[in-house]
């Protein structure tokens, strides 16, 4: 049989498949393209057969038919996954010849799709894995050696089709890649599903594909991941990534008015969402610094800790100030983002230059007030911005989920802080953002859970007041008294020893007794306080977390 006659047929019946594909609102569109494709498959096979030479071009013409069936032909999803399957097989010995890459390819992101939809998750996960190694060897090729093989249904010889653009190669083994990183996700492997979703982020962003706004929102979700994951470093870098492109944008865009009308309102939304992350990202380093300063302090032996004195833990010499990052995996090499195996620098994205941008965001344990101070104005410029954004009348759940977070930041603030005027100071204005908060949830129905939330802050805070006033009061004392012990315990012990029923009062304790109990109610108040905070870092959520399970995704 002469090929290039078969050839020929072959392609008239192609260009009538297109056309029938192209017109979707033909009444006999279905039964004309299944009867097209079969009459192209049963040729194609025969093609393969007789022809030797046309052996790998015809598998790789009844590969695309099998592509097409799926995605056009009304069967069943268990059908789909079937001829997909079928088609794979017959094509990956054959995966790296010129005519068959680019549909092996394709045909592996849609039949992983519907294994993932049947949840087949352990044989797509096979598959997406199993193709890995291809994608080094593509890229040491020359860019023009491959063909798509809807570009084979002609009489032309091999060596006479034009290649492939190298970008629609790129484009698919993206997808792939992102296909990777979602089914890791679904199976709950955190560290390989932020490792894949990096690599597409750092290959979108090198191909430049897609809009910049889009491309910063999803790596700063990915940052938020990250921050989920407490590994901050990774955190930092995305979310500085993120506002970097996004700030670009933003500034590119002004300089062409028209086009910056238009999309003023999705600019504000965008750095809406980056403030949201920022602000869990500076919370969370707040909350891994006092657990473990406190964690340190309290897991001292018994014998060593003297629970009467006033706890000065800031001023004890932290060893590592660099944030635990939990779930770091030893993978050992790790893929970069061309499927090259490295161990430096996975999660960066090096054409960005994101080393100004860092330097301003803290990301070390915070040990002293000054940090504290310098991560407090961080995060609070971008949680105020936020927090401005929203009315209570029409957003409540966020403007709920702003003023506890702005009173916990406060609380971290003051937590740090060793001056005791300015720790009054700073738990006052948390007791006024909680007491307006309060005052507002007064007027609305079905919010009594954020009211018990709010109403136990409040309760903390004059906790906290009432330690720091009796510690004022104690300080004020303690520079005009001599304090005597032993005097002190007999005044004590005889005034408890009377008869009579009266309280201990100022008329029947003398100064230095005053003194004693000034000191020992302020070390039992301070020292609950700082239990009650203590029991919230190290077993339950803050009140921010509880509330409502404010989802601030949208």
């Amino acid at each position: 049989m002469d090929s290039d006659t078969v050839l020929d047929r072959i392609a008239r019946t192609f260009e009538d498949v297109k056309n029938i594909v192209r017109n979707k609102h033909s009444c006999e569109r279905l039964p004309n393209l299944k009867k097209d494709i079969q009459y192209l498959q049963t040729e194609l096979s025969v093609l393969g057969k007789e022809n030797h030479a046309q052996f790998i071009r015809s598998l790789a013409m009844e590969s695309y038919l099998a592509l097409l069936t799926a995605k056009s032909m009304p069967i069943s999803l268990i059908e789909k996954r079937n001829i997909l399957q079928t088609a794979f097989d017959k094509i990956k010995p054959y995966a790296f010849r010129e005519e068959c890459l680019f549909i092996l390819l394709r045909i592996q992101n849609l039949l992983c799709y519907y294994l993932i939809q049947l949840d087949q998750t352990s044989l797509a996960r096979e598959i997406l894995e199993s193709i890995e190694e291809l994608y080094d060897k593509i890229n040491d090729c020359k860019p023009d050696t491959f063909i798509d093989a809807e570009d084979l249904f002609t009489i032309e010889a091999i060596n006479k089709i034009k290649r492939i653009n190298p970008e629609k190669i790129d484009k698919v083994i993206t997808n792939n890649l992102q296909m990777q990183a979602f089914l890791y996700n679904k199976l709950n492997i955190p560290n390989k599903y932020t490792l894949y979703n990096h690599l597409v982020l750092r290959r979108q962003l090198e191909m430049k594909e897609g809009t910049p706004q889009d491309w910063a929102l999803r790596t700063a979700r990915l940052g938020n991941f990250f921050t989920y994951l407490i590994q901050l470093s990774h955190a930092r870098h995305h979310l500085c990534a993120a506002y970097h492109v996004l700030r670009t944008c933003h500034d590119n865009c002004k300089l062409m008015p028209e086009e910056f009308v238009i999309q003023k309102a999705d600019f504000e939304m965008n750095f809406l969402e980056l403030s949201h992350h920022w602000v869990k990202y500076g919370l969370a380093l707040f909350n891994i610094s006092r657990k473990k300063l406190l964690s340190k302090y309290f897991m001292q032996p018994p014998s060593k800790a003297d629970l009467w004195k006033n706890m000065n833990i800031l001023e004890e010499h932290t060893e590592n100030t660099k944030v635990p990052e939990e779930n770091e995996k030893d993978s050992g090499a790790e893929k970069n983002a061309n499927g090259d195996f490295s161990n430096n620098n996975i999660f960066t994205f090096p054409s960005l230059d994101l080393k100004d941008i860092e330097k301003r965001v803290p990301v070390d344990i915070i040990k002293t007030s000054e940090d504290a101070r310098v991560l407090f104005a961080f995060v609070h410029k971008w949680l105020m911005r936020a927090k401005h954004y929203y009315d209570f009348e029409q957003h409540p759940s966020q403007y709920i989920s702003c003023s506890l977070q702005l009173a916990e930041l406060y609380e971290h603030l003051a937590f740090f802080e060793k001056n005791i005027d300015n720790q009054y100071s700073i738990q006052k204005r948390r007791a006024d953002v909680l007491e307006a908060l309060n005052s507002l949830l007064k007027t609305c129905d079905n919010v009594m859970s954020v009211q018990i939330d709010v109403i136990r802050e409040l309760s903390q805070v004059q906790l906290e007041l009432m330690a720091l006033n009796l510690q004022k009061l104690w300080r004020e004392e303690s520079q005009t008294n001599i304090i005597n012990l032993n005097a002190d315990a007999d005044s004590i012990i005889n005034s408890l020893d009377s008869e009579s029923t009266k309280t201990l009062t100022e008329k029947t304790l003398n100064t230095s007794s005053k003194n004693v109990f000034l000191r020992k109610m302020e070390a039992a108040t301070s020292l609950n306080g700082r239990l009650f905070r203590l029991s919230g870092q190290l077993n339950a959520k803050t009140p921010s977390e509880l509330s409502l399970a404010i989802d601030l995704k949208n």
